[in-house]
């Protein structure tokens, strides 16, 4: 399995955000799912024209974010 990126026992800084509870430690990497070291890998379709419509959704954000921004300048 993966390393993370800080050993066991670290306090996570800001992810405390109420106030009088103790500080948000990690663990180690044994008591984490397995899922959560796949989680940054690209999804992989099986079906072709779901990857093309992912894909195009992600395309049309980013233009929109593009557009959105030049409209500002």
């Amino acid at each position: 399995a993966p390393k993370s990126s800080c050993p066991a026992d670290t306090v996570l800084v800001g992810l405390n955000y109420l106030k009088g509870q103790p500080p948000v430690l990690a663990k180690p990497d044994e008591e984490y799912p397995e899922w959560l070291w796949t989680i940054l890998e690209p999804k992989v379709h099986d079906d072709p024209r779901k990857a093309l419509r992912a894909k195009r959704r992600i395309e049309t954000k980013q233009r929109i974010k593009d557009e959105n921004f030049m409209s500002t300048q």
